[in-house]
């Protein structure tokens, strides 16, 4: 079968995809990205675990001996846990492919909520947090890039966004199951999600472009008929059009060797420093340290109401801000919503700090009792910023800057370089409060975000409605330079570098 310069090999097809047919061509990608979204529903699980487990550690005498430096190391292994994730997933997925990988991430995921679980000395705590984090750091990567390779371009940035909703229900659901019941029984029921996950992304198609990448037409083939809810028989002019975009694309990154020299050219180098530089603020905006610690910084705060309740109408709030953006990531675009997302986190994060200052300095109980509102409206604000901007669409830029033949390395790299900066801020808030004071320490997040509006202004393009590859063409190559998919081989190849 022939279409233009795209050619169908008579090469054997998975197994476990099957065609069906829908009269709504964006149905498949709807049921696929919902399986990948039960994994982020997990994902925000381990995010939100420590919040109200580490309390609930503390009061429960299981562990009488408990330490503080204890209790860091229980939030922040999965931080550890995350980066060593990210570096082995740039190469699982250039290696197995974007499914056996999202597969993979979820044995980590039951071992180590199981470990939780049954926990009865501080080590099996470690061990379960750093395997959950492994998951976690996987998946941050997985998931993105198989919903960017799978999706139509028109909805990639809202199926990115339901990835983001989900995980901030997993967070929400962390926080209410943890204020009605043990640390432990919180873990066991954590620990179910993974195995629906696990079960259900056997059934998905693999990527098309990962498969063409490999040489795999006829899978290809069949896997984009099915998520375009066409027939892989008789497959429509649009289907064999997005298979020729994509064969061109990966078949000119084949023709060259990559080598060191590549990843300084401005078509690879540009787009990898711009998504280095997102994961940067993504953490030093306080998102981690405020979200693992958010009973804690509650208690703190000494609102006169419960720290487990303040810290679920947080989720709540974050939820609605994740789902309402999700509904406007495709209209209103990426940068405008990261632009203001870090604007409002900037103004919350200085209103937070300026409560601490008054409260630690004593201001009088007057001018306390006035104020009271001030740190759960504030981390509501941060948060509902966050999610509805930062969290939901960073992942996905990612995924729509870096050049499909270097995605496996660059992304890992991007990943990797979050999750080493996540255990950074999550590892040393406390001794940055204990420091600095926590006023200064939310002032310094508070810089960052101010920071990030800066950069996101100066340097990140709009990516909204555009295909992957047009993407690259307006804003990577310029005239008289070597376009991005001549510069190196598929990401297979790529991979060798990390």
């Amino acid at each position: 079968m022939k279409n233009g310069k795209y050619t169908v090999n008579s090469e054997d097809v998975e197994g476990s995809l099957a065609c069906c047919g829908s009269t709504n061509n964006r149905m498949p990608q709807y049921l696929a990205a919902a399986t990948v979204t039960i994994g982020g529903f997990s994902l925000g699980n381990v995010l939100g675990w420590s919040s109200p487990a580490i309390p609930n550690l503390t009061n429960s005498g299981d562990f009488p001996d408990i330490q503080n430096y204890q209790k860091a190391w229980i939030g922040s292994l999965v931080t550890i846990g995350a980066l060593v994730g990210a570096c082995c997933s740039g190469f699982l997925i250039e290696k197995i492919g974007r499914k056996k990988s999202l597969i993979v991430v979820g044995i980590p995921y039951i071992t180590g909520w199981l470990t939780i679980a049954l926990a009865s000395q501080i080590y099996m705590l470690y061990i379960g947090r750093f395997l959950t984090g492994f998951s976690v750091g996987a998946l941050s990567l997985v998931a993105p890039v198989y919903l960017c390779e799978i999706s139509q371009s028109d909805i990639r940035g809202f199926l990115g966004a339901i990835f983001q909703v989900t995980v901030t229900v997993g967070i929400l659901f962390t926080f209410v199951i943890g204020s009605m019941t043990s640390w432990q029984l919180l873990s066991a029921t954590c620990g179910i999600f993974p195995l629906i996950f696990t079960i259900f992304s056997s059934l998905l198609p693999e990527s098309p472009r990962y498969l063409i990448a490999k040489g795999r037409s006829e899978a290809a083939l069949k896997a984009l008929s099915w998520l375009r809810a066409s027939d892989s028989t008789n497959p429509s002019k649009d289907v064999l059009e997005e298979l020729d975009e994509i064969q061109g694309t990966i078949q000119h990154g084949k023709e060259l060797q990559l080598k060191y020299l590549d990843l300084i050219s401005l078509p690879i180098l540009k787009p990898i420093l711009i998504t280095l530089g997102l994961m940067f603020f993504n953490q030093f905006c306080g998102s981690n340290a405020v979200g693992f610690y958010t009973v804690t910084i509650f208690e703190e705060a000494d609102l006169g109401m419960d720290a487990h309740l303040s810290s679920i109408i947080v989720g709540v709030v974050q939820v609605v801000a994740t789902a309402l953006a999700s509904a406007f990531v495709d209209k209103a675009g990426r940068r405008i919503l990261l632009l203001l997302s870090f604007t409002i986190m900037c103004i919350s994060l200085l209103a937070l700090g300026t409560f601490f200052h008054l409260k630690n300095a004593s201001y009088g109980q007057f001018l306390l009792e006035s104020t009271h509102w001030i740190p759960l409206a504030s981390v509501m604000a941060f948060n509902a910023a966050y999610c509805g901007g930062v969290g939901c669409l960073i992942w996905t830029v990612m995924s729509e800057l870096l050049p499909n033949h270097v995605i496996g390395f660059a992304s890992g790299l991007a990943t990797t370089f979050n999750w080493t900066l996540a255990f950074v801020t999550t590892r040393f808030f406390q001794d940055l409060n204990d420091s600095l004071g926590i006023h200064n320490t939310f002032f310094l997040f508070a810089g960052a975000c101010s920071a990030a509006v800066l950069f996101i202004y100066v340097f990140v393009p709009e990516t909204k409605g555009k295909t992957l590859d047009t993407i690259q063409k307006e804003n990577f190559q310029h005239k008289g330079s070597r376009s991005a998919e001549d510069i190196a081989s598929v990401a297979s190849s790529t991979t060798n570098l990390v």
